[in-house]
């Protein structure tokens, strides 16, 4: 990548990468269907006879929707190299798209399958996230609002396999990689996608965990929080924090999902905080509670230790 193209980059991610916590790109109706060039839009509200339906066995399917979204190059389990028309530095670039995550799971009585495309951006600059694709596809039929209605008969492999939510392009990770996804279950019914991924700045690495749910058919950020935290980089310390001066810090955080008490079918959440922080020895318990009404599990302020981060 040229020096020029690669500073415009950075510009671009920075620029970005201030506002992806506070606002939600706006839909732009018109994404390209040409071959080769990948839907860029983050959108969320996707109804079923907006979406691509395909018919065959779970296998031809899932192979199918691929191919429709991606192009005859897309295969379910290995990488596959194809380009995409990045608008913002106005360049078409070279990526690797492979199926990160999928389960089928059952949600409301019905089985659907959760379904991840992750794309590394092959000349990324270092500060440039990758981008996850996210769907939610479930068997149904041809009548709509069967679809959206929960009245589903036995289904034979002639009905069509249907998207019932998607979030496209969501920026997560750094050297235009993603990170990690996981298909994980929050509750004895709801299922969510996993996202850990990680971001350094000014000697600061902080990886994160993101839930994101489908919800009245619209994938939810339903928690975010920190998985880590530390600024060893920044201190040049390899050791232990305590050993290394003071201002250095280094703390874990575990998740363990509850198995009962379930908050709108979400089972609590116990974030376990251990290590060093920027005020000493950190070991603390976080007990998250699903909120209804936010849609969301909240977060304390004193688990993200912003505090550390911004010092």
């Amino acid at each position: 990548m040229s020096s020029s193209l690669r500073n415009r980059l950075a510009a671009v991610v920075i620029a970005t990468a201030a506002g992806v916590l506070g606002c939600t790109p706006a839909s732009e109706p018109g994404a390209s269907s040409e071959s080769g060039k990948p839907h860029r839009v983050l959108d969320t509200t996707a109804q079923p006879e907006d979406t691509v339906r395909v018919r065959g066995d779970h296998t031809q399917r899932l192979l199918a929707f691929l191919r429709t979204r991606y192009g005859d190059k897309a295969v379910l389990d290995a990488p596959w190299k194809d380009a995409w028309e990045d608008t913002e530095v106005e360049a078409l670039r070279p990526v690797t798209r492979s199926v990160c995550a999928r389960d089928t799971v059952t949600a409301d009585g019905h089985e659907q399958t959760l379904l991840a495309v992750c794309q590394t951006l092959d000349d990324a600059a270092t500060v440039e996230p990758g981008r996850v694709d996210l769907y939610v596809l479930r068997v149904g039929t041809d009548d709509e609002e069967a679809n959206r209605g929960g009245m589903f008969a036995p289904l034979p492999a002639k009905d069509p396999l249907l998207v019932m939510a998607q979030r496209l392009q969501g920026p997560y990770g750094r050297h235009g990689a993603a990170g990690t996804v996981q298909i994980a279950q929050l509750g004895p019914q709801r299922h969510a996608f996993q996202i850990t991924h990680e971001e350094h700045r000014r000697g600061h690495r902080r990886v994160w965990r993101s839930y994101i749910a489908e919800h009245n058919h619209r994938l939810r950020d339903v928690a975010r929080y920190r998985d880590h935290l530390d600024n060893l980089a920044l201190h040049r310390c390899d050791g232990h924090p305590a050993d290394c001066g003071e201002g250095v810090f280094s703390v874990d955080f575990s998740t363990t999902v509850g198995d009962s008490n379930a908050v709108d079918g979400y089972w609590p959440l116990t974030v376990r905080a251990s290590g060093h922080d920027c005020t000493g020895p950190a070991t603390a318990f976080y007990h998250l509670i699903f909120d209804a009404r936010q849609r969301a599990y909240p977060v304390p302020d004193d688990l993200q230790r912003d505090g550390c981060a911004d010092s």
